[in-house]
């Protein structure tokens, strides 16, 4: 069968190959550890920030707070992290990796940066240029939810108030 002009646009090939990524990922590095994608995300994310609360990892890795509850609580049972409790009523959740998490995660993350670097040295002289390309496809949609949020922004506030006065 013949491929359709969709799955030969860019957007359909990045999709393709960040799926395949994942698979890759999941099968010879994760499932080894016992760990889903999701969860390893959510870990990646508490080593990469200070302390985070579950709506700062959701944040940086665009996860529902419900979700990341739902992981915290699954690698929590795992060992992977810990909760503490912070703030003047002990009401905010700060993230934490235990040791053996993050010593779990230097493993992981070892061996997947390995794997795609074996990959993207298949381009060759013109792997920085696509790492360019990358950068550039990042800063873009950036901008553009950026500028979306600046839009709706007023236009929400006004809705919101007027819900409020009715």
């Amino acid at each position: 069968m013949e491929n359709s002009w969709f799955t030969q646009t860019e957007v359909f090939l990045l999709h393709e190959i960040v799926g395949r990524l994942d698979r890759i990922a999941r099968r010879r590095v994760l499932d080894a550890r016992g760990l889903t994608y999701p969860e390893f995300l959510v870990a990646m994310a508490v080593r990469e920030l200070p302390s985070p609360t579950h709506g700062e990892v959701g944040e940086l890795i665009d996860m529902s707070k419900s979700l990341v509850s739902q992981r915290v609580s699954s690698l929590m049972a795992k060992r992977v992290l810990d909760q503490r409790r912070t703030g003047p009523d002990r009401r905010q959740v700060r993230l934490e990796l235990t040791a053996s998490g993050r010593e779990a995660l230097e493993g992981i993350y070892e061996q997947l940066a390995s794997a795609a670097a074996d990959l993207f040295d298949l381009l060759g002289p013109s792997r920085a240029e696509f790492h360019r390309s990358l950068v550039l496809i990042r800063q873009a949609l950036v901008a553009d939810e950026a500028r979306a949020e600046a839009a709706d922004g007023p236009a929400a506030s006004r809705a919101g108030e007027r819900d409020e006065g009715s």
